[in-house]
This record gives C-alpha cells, structure tokens and sequence, in this order.
C-alpha cells in the first residue's frame, strides 16, 4: 500500500528543513575552521530544523482546502512563534523606548511580521505553481538572496544589545535554508526515509547535547567568534534551563544541579562550606588572613599627625570640581602611552595630580559605574538614605552637575539628580533625536562656567560629565580634529583620539578659567572615567562597552589634584565607590554620608606607608554576560551562561592573551572566594529594570518621631 500524498509531502518537508539547517551548521563550523564543533552544531542545527520541519508540516495540514487568503495566513502562523518573543524584548532598551508608539511596537512588530511572511508565501505559492525549472530556480535565488539579507542585517545592523533578535534571525535562517532546498522541486520521499532521517538526529543531538562543548576551548571560541551556532547554542541551553537560573545542563552549560537555582557557574561559592555552589568541582578557598599591622603604625594616629592634620585643614574649605569622560580608556592616557603627549592638558593634569594607574570602574556600563561614584555603595542600587551630593549640600556646598541628556536617559534621571541645586541637560543631538551628531564638550564647559557664575564666593561642587569619546562611532568628527592626533590603521580609534582631543582642549578652558578666577588653590579637581570602551581591536571586547568586563573595558584613569599635594602614581588599586569617602575626608566629613563600601584613599593621596594602605585588596565586577574580580596582577572573569572562566596576569599581559585559568586553580578558587564576599548587583537595563532602578533610587521617607 503506497503512501498516501500528505504523509509523502511532509516527509519532503521534513527531510529538505532537516537537511537546510545542516547545511547552516557545517558553514558556520567551516567558518570557525574546527571539526570538533562540527560535531556539535551540524546535529544541533539538524534537530532544530527538524522541529521547524515538523511545525511547517502541520500548518500545511491544517490550512489545505482552505481559501487562499486563509491558507497563507495559517502558514504565516508558525512565525510568530519568533517574532513575538524577539518582539517582547526588542525595544526594551532605552533608545527603543524614544521611538514614535514605542509602547505599542511589541504588540503591532509580530502582527506586521506575521502578515509579511503570510504575503511572501501566498505569493510565492502562486509562483511555484508553473513548476517550470526556471522559475524553481528564481525562486531559489530569491529565498538565498532573503537568507543572506537577514545574515547581512545580523551582522551588521543589530548590536551585541539585541541578543534575542539574533536568536531570532538565526531561526529565519534555518526556515529559509529548508524553504530553498524545497523550492528545487517537490520529490516523492518515502515517510520510512523521514523517519530514519528524524531518528538520526534526535539522537546525535540527545548526545551532542549531553557531551558537546564539554571543551572549555570549544565554548570560547563559540561565544567569541560564533555566528548562528552560538545564537542556536544560547537557545537551546535557554529551553533545557529548568531552574532558570541561567545556566543549564546541557551543551557544556555547567550546571550541576539544575534544579537548585543557588548552584551554577556563576554562584557566589562560599569558602569552607562544603557546597560547591558555583560548580567548578571544588569548594571555594578563603583569602589569606591579613598580615597584622605593626603596633607602631595607627590610621587614626596618623591622621591627627601634624602633616596630615595640616592637609585637611586646608582642604576642609576647598571647592570640588569634578570631572568625568564617559568611556575613556585608561591605555590613551597611562603613564607610558606611546602618544600620551597628543593631549597636553589632560597630560598635565594627571602629571600634577595623584594618579592611581590600577584603577577600574565597578561595571562596563554607566548605570553602575555612576551610581557607585554617587553613593559610594557596591550595589548602587539598593535604598540609600544620603548621596555623595546630598552630603555635600548639608555641608553647605552649592551643587551643579552638567550631564548629557543620554546618560540620565540611560542611567535614570532620579540618583543623578539628587542633591543637585542646579542639575543642567547637555543636548548631543541637534537635527536627529536621540542620535548624537556634534562635539558637546564645549556646551558642557560653558555649563561649568555659568556654575561658576552662579556660585560666586560660595563653596560650589561642580561635576562636568564629558560624553564625546562615547559616541566616536557616530559623530562627524571635524577634519581639524582629525589632524591634531596621528594616522592610525584603525580609522575608529583615531576618530576616538580626536575627540578625545577635544575634550583635552576643553579641560584647558576649565582650568585656564579656574586660574583667571582665583580658584586654582581653593579647588580639589577629581578626574576619572566612567569605564572603557571597546575600539573592535578584539572581538571579545564585542562591539561596545556594557556587557563585558576585560580590561579595556574597565580599567580607568583616576586622579585627584588637590593644591598643595605634591603629584605622583599610586599603585594601590581602586575604584569609583571610592571617590565618596576620599573626598568626604579631605572635607573632613566622613561621617556626613554613612555606611559606604568604598576606602578612603586619603593615606595613599599623601603616600603614606604602605601598612594603612589597602594594597592586597580585591575589586568586584559586574556585568550583563560577565563578572570578574581584580586582585592585582590577576583578573577573574567568569562568564556563567557560557561556563567559561578566565584568569590573566595583568601586569605581564595587559592585553589579556595568555589565559592562566587552568595553570593556576588556587588563584582561581581564591578569588571566586573573594567574588563572595561582594553583594550581588543586579544589571537589568531593560525597561523595566530602568523603571526598577528610578524606583530605587528615590530618596527615602523618613518617618516623623512618634
């Protein structure tokens, strides 16, 4: 009894979406020049075209018979299986949610979606009806011309930020691929064939899934190079996630027990426990007890010692003039940077000012990083009773701050503003919303002067935030500019110098002004970025900063110029939280702004010995797909979706090339200890972990006396 034509057309279309989606995955291997991960993507991309397959066939079940109009739109259906969850997420971001009907764009994006791919294949239908060879083969061309659009996009247009539209691209991918080996013709398949063919790649998958990427080698060169298999890889591990806590089972995920959702390569592992949380086959080791101090040497007497005392009484009754470059890499201006001379006056500055070279922001994002500097709190984000800002103002400073309309847009216009007398916007956009298109450093000097101003002989705290290297890839950089640093191969990271050229031009202005005006021995000038940035010199860097944390990314200048401090570097390492408590004390006022999480740099700033300094300390990293902790020279960073760790020796290998991970197991275990230690700190930049952080942010009630 043969096969009735249903049961023959569903084969078809299982073996050609099976086959399709193979074709993908062994390109995506070749491209990535390994074997061994062609074992593991050509039956996980096999598998998930069978599933496309099995779907497609359904639909073609259901809408046969039926009024053309009515068929298509069945057909149409399975796609909003994609477009409904990208859609959920896609404009989750702060720059989505300025587009016009931003609030309705995940509702009408899937309808709008699901109507087009109904079109294309009612009349793609209609098309094929001929049969002929040459419209088959038109029809190919047209599917392979549409498959390599979306690649073309993915690449392209989408950023590392929309990782559930590159899961979804890569789904379009694979239907595509099965839609062009089906437009070479319809072939009477056996359903046996079908279901030999489905056998098959249930079952290399089931074991690609239990055994692959077991290599840690595998899974970086994966997360770091992948196209569509790491998109497919993410996936699956997604699905097969039972605790969703972000790790899973399967496909090297790591996860020990998924179904504790406090175990998973990315767990806090508590030292001498007994419970191997973050699952990497040990307990965690505590840190090494802290070398005693000698009797003779004592924080509090030292700073009633007659030098020290002398310093901050004359500092108590100083201005502070903050200055930050969002995105400024500590490498364009470290001490032994090849073309450091380019920028004069920021040279200047720090040759004057004492100069921490080991020190790194608390995030690669804005949202942290400011926000630690705000409340000098690890996890800015908790309930703070007093900001950095608010102290000041009970201290009688008057308080400006001139920020970019971006940042507040992204960081949340609720913390920054707090405490501020006068807080003053700085457009970067002039003819487009929202899409910067000129230097903005000079409207944020001219906010500093009219501070100035503004202040006259009253104690004023000014913080300036200098966004211009920030948007190197999308401002028209005026050829003068251009001119002032030298030619490099990389067109993006001279384009990132001239603008940073700009803002060293400005910092001139700035303390050209604070000499005409009589400040410049009244005024404690605090200068530091808010984190790296990523110049695509290394795709582990991705294609900006804000989801990541090597070194580039978070490795920052940070200087404090304090009249009458002899300038100088300091090798201790550091971090934004600790610019509260460092200026609090030089105000003598530590007490004004209580508790806070960062060190008082204050013995370091006067080079004090090395025994009330916190030299072995441990500095924490938060990220979207990474944390890391830095224990100078060594750099942890853990990447838990991708169980992936990786440990550098920053002071041979500052460019991270050299991975000590598996040469060094006691380092590694000691500072996942350390990692512990630390509060956990949520980075959810979606909108609705925006409005969360703006909620967060606002200024306790305090309840009246009973």
């Amino acid at each position: 009894m043969s096969p009735s034509p249903a049961r023959v057309l569903t084969a078809w279309i299982l073996v050609a979406h099976t086959l399709g989606a193979s074709a993908i995955g062994a390109l995506d291997a070749a491209r990535l020049g390994s074997a061994s991960l062609a074992m593991v993507l050509v039956p996980l991309f096999a598998v998930t075209g069978l599933v496309a397959g099995f779907v497609i066939a359904g639909t073609e079940r259901i809408a046969a018979g039926r009024a053309w109009w009515v068929s298509a739109l069945i057909r149409g259906a399975p796609s909003l299986l994609v477009l409904v969850p990208v859609a959920s997420t896609l404009f989750d971001g702060a720059f989505a949610q300025t587009l016009p009907l931003a609030f309705a764009l995940p509702y009408v994006v899937p309808i709008l979606g699901w109507l087009s791919v109904s079109l294309a294949i009612a009349g793609g239908s209609r098309f094929l009806r001929a049969g002929d060879p040459t419209t088959r083969a038109i029809m190919v061309l047209a599917c392979a011309g549409a498959l390599g659009a979306i690649v073309w996009g993915e690449r392209n247009l989408l950023g590392t930020g929309y990782p559930g539209a590159h899961v979804g691209a890569t789904l379009a991918v694979l239907v595509l691929a099965g839609v062009c080996v089906r437009a070479l013709g319809r072939f009477q398949l056996s359903p046996y064939l079908a279901a030999g063919l489905a056998a098959a790649a249930i079952g290399t998958a089931i074991a690609t899934a239990m055994h692959g990427l077991e290599d840690a080698n595998q899974r970086r060169v994966l997360a770091t190079y992948g196209d569509q298999g790491r998109d497919l890889v993410r996936l699956w591990r997604q699905l097969i996630d039972r605790d969703r806590d972000g790790s899973s089972p399967v496909l090297g995920g790591g996860d020990c027990d998924d179904g504790d959702a406090s175990r998973h390569p990315g767990a806090a592992d508590s030292p001498d426990d007994g419970i191997d949380q973050d699952c990497d086959g040990r307990d965690a080791l505590p840190p090494p007890p802290p070398a005693a101090k000698p009797k003779a040497i004592d924080l509090a007497s030292w700073r009633e010692s007659s030098p020290v005392a002398e310093t901050i009484a004359r500092t108590k009754g100083m201005n502070v003039l903050l200055l930050t470059i969002d995105a400024l890499r500590f490498d364009m201006l470290a001490p032994e940077a090849a073309d450091r001379a380019e920028f004069p006056e920021l040279t200047k500055l720090l040759d004057e000012s004492v100069f921490f070279t080991r020190a790194f922001s608390p995030a690669s994002g804005t949202d942290i990083s400011l926000g630690t500097l705000l409340t000098g709190r690890h996890d800015p984000h908790q309930t703070i009773e007093t900001t950095l800002p608010e102290a000041l103002q009970s201290l009688g400073f008057r308080t400006y701050s001139a920020l970019p309309v971006e940042v507040t847009r992204y960081v949340g216009e609720v913390l920054p503003g707090r405490g501020m007398d006068r807080p003053r916007p700085v457009y970067t956009d002039w003819d487009t919303t929202d899409v910067a298109d000129h230097v903005s450093g000079p409207a944020t000097t001219l906010e500093g002067v009219r501070a100035w101003n503004d202040a006259a002989d009253r104690r004023s705290f000014i913080w300036l935030h200098y966004f211009d290297v920030h948007e190197h890839h999308q401002i028209p950089v005026p050829k003068r500019l251009l001119k002032k640093v030298r030619e490099e191969a990389s067109d993006r990271r001279r384009r990132y110098r001239a603008l940073l050229f700009a803002i060293d031009t400005e910092i001139g202005r700035l303390r050209a002004e604070l000499v005409q005006r009589g400040l410049a021995d009244k005024t404690i000038i605090i200068f530091a970025s808010d984190h790296g940035e990523s110049l695509r010199e290394d795709p582990r860097l991705l294609e900006t900063h804000g989801k990541v944390v090597y070194a580039p990314l978070v490795r920052i200048p940070l200087a404090f110029h304090i009249p009458g401090v002899r300038g100088g570097l300091r090798t201790d390492p550091a971090s934004l939280v600790d610019i509260a408590p460092t200026l609090l004390s030089l105000l003598d006022s530590r007490s004004s702004l209580s508790p806070m999480d960062g060190v008082d740099l204050l013995p370091a700033l006067l080079d004090a010995p090395e025994a009330l300094r916190a030299m072995k300390r441990a500095l924490v990293i938060n990220e979207e797909l990474q944390w890391s902790v830095v224990e100078w020279p060594y750099q942890l960073l853990v990447r838990p979706a991708e169980n992936l760790a990786e440990l550098y020796d920053l002071s041979t290998d500052p460019q991270q090339k050299t991975d000590l991970v598996s040469s060094m197991p006691e380092v590694v275990a000691r500072l996942r200890a350390r990692y512990a230690e630390a509060p956990v700190v949520r980075v959810d930049r979606t909108i609705d972990g925006r409005r969360w952080r703006e909620q967060q942010a606002r200024r306790p009630q305090r309840r009246a006396p009973p």
